[in-house]
């Protein structure tokens, strides 16, 4: 079993602080602008299995942040979507990890050019929507 403690640190990093982030910033936006949560295909309820509970559950409040915030600023022309980069080569993905740093960032800067009337509310992996 994993500690709580490590879940809420997880979940203090993933989803607390992205929510912090986008209270500071949206009033600073403006119309027009988009917000680009960075998830995984682990939060998403539509596939989800067990091992790495933390992460998991952070993600899945990433997810339904996301899907809050497109909500509550659709009518400000700010779009709030998030993106799975997929199994990355970094510190956390490492070495064995399917995709190289440049094509995990394909879909985040993607998302981030979206025309103003573009997609809110989206989880999107390789420019395609995913089932949340």
């Amino acid at each position: 079993a994993v500690p709580p403690k490590v879940v809420l640190k997880v979940f203090e990093t993933n989803t607390l602080a992205p929510l912090r982030l986008c209270q500071a910033l949206v009033p600073l936006m403006n119309a027009q602008g988009c917000i680009v949560n960075v998830s995984s295909g682990m939060g998403s309820l539509h596939d989800m299995g067990g091992s790495w509970p933390g992460y998991r559950i952070s993600k899945a409040g990433l997810n339904a942040l996301t899907r809050i915030l497109a909500a509550e600023l659709s009518t400000t022309g700010i779009r709030v979507n998030a993106v799975c980069p997929g199994w990355v080569r970094t510190s956390m993905g490492g070495s064995q990890a399917t995709r190289s740093v440049e094509e995990g960032a394909e879909t985040i800067v993607w998302a981030a050019c979206l025309p103003a009337d573009g997609q809110t509310g989206g989880f999107f992996r390789d420019k395609k929507a995913v089932p949340w």
